[in-house]
């Protein structure tokens, strides 16, 4: 099975309420043998900036790198969350309007949220869905509504939205790169870590610090697809999933096949594009 079938898989049962996507034909190893296992959440509502993107890169970079990967799919706010199936959620990015139906929902499951992130399992969340993960958001009218408090910061809805590139840099070397479209400053509570520092951008709240972690937790405002523009990123977040399943030792990971350059080109070659045109800005030859 090609990556371009399982992006067939992808388009034409997103609003199938039974989708359970996996690589493991294309990687010619039996359909039960253990992989990573991601919960792609609610891609009806949460399907702005390339959320199904983000799940087909997911698919191709595990094929690439020789893992097998199960996505299931749930649908609506009242379908039942497989946390103890799973390795990873992943929270596309969504419109803001939408995230106090959706942290209503979440509420009663609080504790098992805060389990899975205590058990050093993935959580992935980007652009508005970051409210989900926040402690609260504050509306223009100054109403408010309680996320699940998973990462220490707090959202305040923006009279106009920002919208620009975003360039940042991670503790571990990586860079991730893409736009940002921010409906709501973030302020991070004193001793949440940021995700990253900004290179180029406007990132939390026109500081340095972006996004928010908190071990295997994490928030971004980078957009894109994220994980499709940023291979390196995808390729580290599958295999902090595979390790925290227990289905990946480090002398497993040693052997791993590691993308190549040739596996990423043309996502390497996009980066690189996106990265002198962003220098130009910085340097004042292009003015934004």
């Amino acid at each position: 099975m090609t990556s371009f079938s399982l992006f067939q898989q992808i388009r034409s049962g997103s609003h199938r309420d039974d989708i359970e996507i996996r690589n493991h034909e294309a990687l010619g190893v039996s359909g039960t043998t253990r992989g990573v296992r991601i919960v792609w959440m609610y891609p009806d509502v949460l399907q702005m900036h390339g959320g199904r993107g983000d799940a087909m890169a997911l698919l191709h970079f595990s094929t690439l790198m020789g893992l097998p990967c199960t996505i299931r799919k749930v649908s609506a706010l009242t379908d039942p969350i497989p946390f103890a199936w799973a390795d990873m959620l992943l929270f596309p990015p969504g419109d803001l309007a939408a995230m106090e139906d959706i942290c209503h929902a979440l509420r009663p499951h609080e504790d098992s949220f805060q389990s899975f992130a205590d058990a050093g399992k993935v959580i992935l969340a980007n652009g508005s869905s970051g409210a989900i993960l926040a402690e609260g958001t504050k509306r223009l009218d100054g109403s408010r509504f309680r996320g699940l408090g998973l990462l220490h910061m707090q959202l305040r809805q923006r009279v106009k939205v920002y919208g620009n590139d975003l360039w940042i840099d991670l503790d571990n070397g990586l860079e991730l790169l893409g736009p940002q479209i921010q409906m709501a400053d973030v302020r991070l509570r004193p001793g949440q870590k940021p995700f990253g520092t900004v290179r180029y951008g406007r990132g939390n709240n026109e500081k340095k610090d972006e996004g928010a972690r908190t071990n295997n937790v994490i928030f971004t405002h980078v957009l894109g697809p994220v994980l499709v523009k940023n291979p390196l990123f995808t390729q580290e977040i599958l295999c902090l999933a595979a390790e925290t399943a227990g289905i990946l030792t480090n002398a497993e990971k040693a052997g791993l096949h590691t993308l190549t350059d040739e596996d990423i080109r043309l996502e390497q070659e996009s980066l690189a594009d996106l990265k002198t045109f962003i220098q130009k800005k910085i340097d004042g030859v292009i003015t934004w």
